[in-house]
Order: structure tokens, then C-alpha cells, then sequence
């Protein structure tokens, strides 16, 4: 991401330059998918990394609780991720959390507990008989839809 920082009279307003669109590979929406399915009934938790706008890999990131979204991430999975993910030279694109009951939409929960302004906010939900992911990014509590494109087949 890119921040810019332009100057007024009433001093400097930081803005995030977000691309408006990113690239998911099948093969990551179906280890989403089978590891939400896992979790059922409790929400699912992981990283997004990649290179560039491509989203490649999933890594599945347990919380502290097993509550609602707190994103409470385990300290020492969440350090290994991140030293796993600069070995491999990979992207810290976002974060992807279930909703096993509710829409793909951030709740005012999620908005609450979101300190990642410059990632991307995945949301994968089970509410209907089928499955959505969704992807935004949120910043200031305000609510920014993703067009997002799936690069691949699943197998």
C-alpha cells in the first residue's frame, strides 16, 4: 500500500492508496472453504499473502478465543506466519474471517476489532446454502467494497 499525506491549514490528512481490485487463485477460496467448514460452527481466522494483488496462499491463524470476531490472533502462529511469509517473500494482502451465520458483510463487531487499515478484509459466510466470500477494505469504519477476480481452477 501506498500512503499519501497531503497538507492543509488544519494540518496533514494521511490517505491509503488502495488498488481497487485483486486476484485470488480458486485453490486458496477452497482451503478457505474446507478449513471454515472445520471451524463450523465458530468462526474461522487466517492470513492472505501473495505477490502483488495475487492473493496465493491461505495460513490459517487460530485466536485467543473461541468467542465472536475479536481478531485475537494466537501470538505465537501469528509470529510464525509472519517470519514463514517474509522467507518466502510473500505480500501480507489480508485477512479472511467466517461468518457462519451471518452475511459476508463486516459487523459492527468486525469494524470494532479491525487495526488493519492497510489489509484487506475478507469475510467467507455459510448463512446461505451456499457459500460467499466478500472482500473490503475498512478504514475509519467506513465500509469499502473489493471487486475481486478467481485465477485458476480449484483441482
Amino acid at each position: 500500500m501506498t500512503s499519501l499525506k497531503i497538507g492543509f491549514d488544519q494540518g496533514e490528512v494521511d490517505y491509503l492508496v488502495k488498488p481497487s481490485h485483486l486476484s485470488i487463485r480458486a485453490s486458496v477460496i477452497h482451503q478457505i472453504r474446507t478449513y471454515c467448514c472445520e471451524r463450523f460452527p465458530l468462526e474461522g481466522y487466517g492470513i492472505l499473502a501473495g505477490q502483488a494483488m495475487e492473493i496465493s496462499h491461505f495460513f490459517p491463524i487460530p485466536c485467543q478465543t473461541n468467542g465472536a470476531c475479536t481478531f485475537a490472533f494466537d501470538p505465537r502462529v501469528y509470529l510464525e506466519t509472519l517470519k514463514r511469509m517474509r522467507n518466502d517473500q510473500l505480500d501480507w494482502i489480508g485477512i479472511v474471517h467466517s461468518h457462519p451465520l451471518t452475511n459476508a458483510f463486516p459487523s459492527a463487531r468486525d469494524l470494532k476489532n479491525w487495526h488493519f487499515s492497510d489489509k484487506s478484509c475478507w469475510i467467507f459466510s455459510w448463512k446461505d446454502s451456499d457459500y460467499q466470500l466478500s472482500a473490503y477494505y475498512i478504514h475509519q469504519n467506513k465500509v469499502i467494497p473489493i471487486m475481486y477476480e478467481i485465477i485458476g481452477t480449484t483441482y
